[in-house]
């Protein structure tokens, strides 16, 4: 996307002298934001809330403030409908010997709207930072990737996880990420409601996969401050990631694999012994294949040996590891050596696989078998409590014949501790 360099703030509303009085404007603690209009607190919570963000912004990028352009927040008295110009409006102009700034106007039904505030100061911190770097052509500059600040915002201003788990969970049932470009193309400052929230999570998950790659956090800084970046977003994007770009398949799995890490929710239930064991077989066969001839330690070993099965280890991993949040107790630290044992695995590390592989499964049926008669316990415990009004009235001669209905192993230790009164 490209923008003129505005000459003073013609493309905004006028700012009137009154708002420009020093008792009508305030600056932030970093004196990177000077915000005019509004009342006292409107003005003191932005300052503040821009200072948050930027925080935020420098800790997920591991980067430090070194900003050289001032950012103006307006509080415009009225909406900008008359002026044909959006809710929030970000631009660029020269103040002569003051040098470049940028401006952010906010009219009154933006303000009101959290998220397209924190969008739009973000995405004036990013071009504050691109313009560092950025040679001018004839007047003219490129805005920093859009994606990138739909990421940011979405990282930082998630106030419930389990909401945001179920939205990338809800992610993972349709037919996979977007094309690339497709993605890319899309311009967030014209999407609304459930389309906003989507974009906003796949930018979040692309922005995760790209961390995760060799020197990640490092690529990003260096596409956002490219000197001449490409006018069009997949060059642009090409720029710093052509292997990604030219590997589309990579791209999507990588991104496919960075959704499902977040649909990991940090407040959940937790799950039954037979959940549990239900979900971490499933896991399981979802890496069975036709070779039914071989052991199935061998076969899965077999997938670390080629690209697409070490693609479905690491999926495997990645879903072991989200129900390890979940696990019950009884499988718990069996769910984590699998995660660990397969995790291990895609990345070709195969020693010693099939020993610790076939032991695991031992263990996996032998608390299968275990849990099963923990519940057919359970089980006969509640039908014995269900019916104590009608146990209290049989005879006495016939109570030792009720007792020995559960004279299992399980039942004789509950009944020792019960009759030692513990």
């Amino acid at each position: 996307m490209l923008a003129e360099i505005f000459l003073g703030v013609m493309y905004g509303q006028a700012v009137s002298p009154e708002m420009l009085k020093p008792e009508n404007r305030l600056v932030s603690v970093s004196k990177q934001f000077t915000v005019f209009g509004g009342t006292r607190q409107e003005r003191s919570n932005l300052a503040r809330r821009a200072e948050e963000l930027k925080t935020g912004m420098l800790r997920e990028l591991e980067s430090r403030d070194l900003w050289r352009a001032p950012i103006l927040l307006i509080l415009t008295p009225t909406d900008g409908q008359r002026l044909r110009q959006p809710d929030v409006l970000v631009q660029v102009f020269n103040a002569g010997e003051a040098g470049r700034k940028i401006q952010v106007d906010i009219s009154p039904a933006a303000a009101k709207d959290q998220a397209s505030v924190d969008a739009a100061l973000l995405r004036a911190m990013f071009l504050e930072w691109a313009l560092r770097q950025q040679q001018f052509v004839g007047q003219r500059f490129v805005y920093p990737p859009t994606w990138l600040a739909a990421a940011l915002s979405a990282a930082l201003t998630r106030h419930d996880s389990s909401d945001a788990a179920q939205l990338y969970a809800s992610m993972l049932e349709t037919k996979g990420m977007p094309k690339l470009e497709k993605f890319l193309a899309q311009n967030p400052e014209t999407l609304r409601g459930y389309a906003r929230e989507l974009h906003a999570a796949q930018s979040l998950a692309l922005f995760q996969s790209l961390i995760e790659e060799p020197e990640g956090r490092r690529k990003i800084l260096e596409n956002l401050t490219l000197a001449e970046p490409e006018k069009d977003a997949v060059e642009r994007f090409a720029q710093t990631w052509p292997d990604l770009v030219a590997d589309s398949t990579r791209m999507a799995r990588l991104w496919a694999l960075a959704v499902a890490r977040l649909s990991s929710p940090q407040r959940v239930e937790m799950l039954s012994a037979r959940e549990t064991s239900e979900k971490l077989s499933a896991v399981l066969e979802s890496l069975q294949t036709v070779d039914s001839d071989l052991d199935f330690a061998k076969v899965v070993l077999n997938l670390g040996r080629e690209a697409e099965g070490r693609f479905l280890l690491e999926k495997a991993a990645v879903d072991l590891q989200r129900l390890g949040f979940r696990a019950h107790p009884l499988y718990a630290a069996l769910v984590q050596e699998y995660y660990v044992m397969l995790e291990a695995l895609s990345r070709k590390k195969r020693r010693h696989f099939v020993a610790k592989f076939t032991e695991a499964e031992d263990l996996r049926h032998a608390l299968d078998a275990r849990s099963k008669e923990i519940t057919a316990f359970m089980d006969t415990r509640q039908g014995v409590t269900d019916n104590e009004q009608t146990l209290s009235v049989i005879p006495l001669r016939d109570i030792g014949a009720t007792h020995a209905l559960r004279n299992d192993a399980i039942s004789r230790f509950f009944d020792s501790v019960e009759h030692r009164g513990w």
